[in-house]
């Protein structure tokens, strides 16, 4: 079977969509949620989900606990694999990072991950190009060239791997605000590295420029 690596960084964008700026973090997440912002990454996720949910009985998915993958996975009718720890409704940026080199010593496949820009470089971080990786976009910016156009584009891209049907890879540009140029008026997006995604243009964004 195929093991795939499942990441949701289920405060991605959050604050974004209530006007707030910055990266989220404590601070901001606590704001945002009393502006009345929702979750939206694990449904993303799980609207990727579905679509290789076709591949229901060729694939194991490996994921981190609650709402870092492991609801969503079981949301969709799979039955994951979960390692690691995480306090749940106090996710960090670490504990993405955690997961991504956990999930890379399990020898996965593939990584998905749900998230924006901010997650992009996360996984980065932890895995640079060693794992093919497929981006699901939750983000509010996402600059990025690692991330599908909408969810179930992630979900088809991702099965077609998985079934074989693309074999080649290119490395995808890993994006972010600059964020002293973003406090000077300015929204300006700074290159941070490269993730190796399979190379399936129709699927896949294009990197934005500033």
């Amino acid at each position: 079977m195929k093991k795939i690596g499942l990441v949701v960084n289920p405060i991605a964008g959050m604050g974004g969509r209530v006007g707030l700026k910055g990266r989220d973090g404590t601070e901001v997440l606590k704001k945002a949620l009393e502006l009345g912002a929702k979750p939206e990454a694990p449904q993303r996720a799980a609207d990727a989900l579905r679509v290789i949910s076709r591949l229901r009985d060729q694939v194991q998915f490996i994921t981190y606990p609650g709402e870092m993958g492991e609801d969503t996975c079981r949301a969709v009718g799979f039955e994951p694999v979960v390692i690691g720890n995480i306090r749940s409704g106090e996710t960090t940026p670490e504990d993405t990072i955690y997961a991504a080199k956990a999930l890379e010593a399990e020898q996965i496949d593939i990584l998905l991950f749900a998230g924006g820009d901010g997650t992009a470089r996360n996984i980065y971080s932890a895995i640079g190009d060693r794992v093919p990786v497929l981006g699901i976009p939750a983000g509010v910016k996402i600059h990025s060239a690692v991330y599908a156009v909408n969810p179930r584009s992630a979900g088809e891209a991702a099965a077609l791997f998985l079934e074989g049907k693309i074999h080649s890879f290119k490395e995808a540009e890993v994006m972010d605000i600059d964020e002293t140029a973003f406090r000077a008026g300015r929204v300006s997006a700074a290159l941070y590295g490269y993730l190796r995604i399979p190379e399936i243009k129709r699927l896949m964004q294009n990197v934005k420029a500033g």
